[in-house]
């Protein structure tokens, strides 16, 4: 090897470590700036898993609390219930019924408003009784089929607002709910839209839960029919509709005892039908109990809501005129008597004046007597009076003027 080779070989050996010496310091730089873009890869994905982790963290911390509520929701109800069952099967008149029940969805469900219908039948309507956050009014009626609370009621089924193809023009409810009986319907149950169940006390089971009422008003709505029949068979005439004498003689002495302390007059006007044993005998007694009913229902149009009017026995008939003296209780006497004479029984001509007629006493408290009981039997004089005169009228009882009462038909 000459000498040129030599250099020109130590010249190749130098850049081949200054190549060297450039990989090497290069890529301990590339190196490390892999390591750098690795790390901070971790740091990023580390941050996403840790968002990630807390949103999960999160949403599970809402789902718990979710249940919180919905358990809270759930123990309040369960709470309740007892008392509410208990408070409905109380012997409670038709009106605080339908209070209960309208105060037991509020509660209960948390609605802001709710609408309570029962059904006519009479009319076979549904009518608005009750209504809590609601500007309708009680005189609403609605037919069987008609929006969302008569759907409910036509179909005997928990109905939504969404159910119905044409809602009423002002139709604002969300839900309604039947109020059934043993298959009966009752009435209707209905939640507004303008006080929707809210939303933060929701628990899914709304429907459950209103269900549920729907069931315990229809038990208390039922026994509460079957205690106001009970009661007004136990003061009722069965035959004529009319109070009977027990009921009479009852609220007779509570009415003249008010009377005593409010400084005012009562009067009491006792009559019987003339010749009634001729009437049954010559038609039977079915036509004579027709004749009782009919008379019922005369008496029961033409009197006064705030007196009484009794069937005091067979065919003899009392009323209690509550403020009213005897000039007037005359007044109303005569007026009934003519009514009767007037009225078209069946078979009256076979009577012996050839119409219906009735015989009656007044007497007038506390002037005639200081218990009802003397009333009554001052009363009784005065009609055994009208007897002896001729029957068809009415006699004032007169003190010291009556002979003592014999028997008359």
């Amino acid at each position: 090897m000459n000498e040129l080779d030599f250099e020109l070989l130590l010249v190749f050996i130098g850049i081949l470590a200054v190549i060297a010496s450039i990989a090497f310091f290069s890529g301990k730089k590339i190196g490390s700036f892999i390591e750098k873009e690795s790390f901070a890869s971790d740091q990023k994905r580390m941050q996403r898993e840790l968002m990630l982790s807390e949103h999960h963290r999160k949403g599970l911390q809402r789902e718990v609390e979710d249940l919180k509520q919905k358990a809270e929701k759930y123990l309040d109800f369960l709470i309740k219930l007892p008392e509410a069952v208990k408070h409905l099967n109380s012997n409670l008149t038709f009106d605080e019924i339908i209070s209960s029940i309208l105060r037991l969805t509020k509660n209960l469900v948390d609605t802001d408003a709710v609408e309570l219908y029962i059904f006519n039948k009479s009319s076979e309507k549904l009518d608005l009784v009750a209504a809590f956050g609601s500007n309708k009014k009680k005189s609403i009626s609605v037919d069987l089929g008609e929006g969302v609370i008569g759907e409910a009621a036509a179909s005997k089924l928990i109905t939504s607002k969404e159910q119905i193809h044409k809602p009423l023009p002002d139709e604002n409810l969300e839900l309604s709910i039947p109020i059934i009986y043993k298959n009966t319907l009752l009435g209707v149950i209905g939640v507004l839209g303008i006080g929707k169940i809210k939303a933060a006390s929701q628990t899914g089971n709304e429907k459950r839960f209103l269900a549920m009422i729907s069931d315990l008003a229809a038990v208390a709505l039922q026994n509460c029919d079957y205690l106001t029949t009970a009661k007004k068979e136990a003061i009722t005439d069965s035959l004529t509709g009319l109070y009977n004498k027990h009921f009479f003689l009852e609220r007779a002495a509570e009415i003249a005892q008010k009377s005593l302390s409010y400084n005012s007059v009562l009067s009491v006007l006792i009559f019987d039908i003339d010749y009634f044993k001729n009437y049954n005998d010559q038609n039977g007694h079915v036509e004579g109990d027709k004749l009782l009913k009919q008379l019922g229902v005369i008496l029961k149009e033409n009197t006064r809501g705030t007196d009484i009017v009794a069937r005091y026995g067979g065919e003899e008939f009392i009323a209690l005129l509550s403020n009213t003296g005897k000039i007037n209780a005359m007044l109303y006497a005569e007026k009934l008597r003519k009514i009767i004479e007037s009225y078209p029984f069946a078979h009256r001509e076979k009577q012996f004046s050839g119409f219906i007629s009735i015989s009656g006493g007044i007497a007038e408290f506390p002037s005639d007597g200081k218990t009802i009981e003397a009333i009554i039997t001052k009363a009784d004089q005065a009609l055994y009076e009208s007897k002896k005169a001729g029957r068809n009228r009415i006699t004032k009882y007169e003190p010291f003027q009556f002979s003592s009462p014999e028997n008359a038909d």
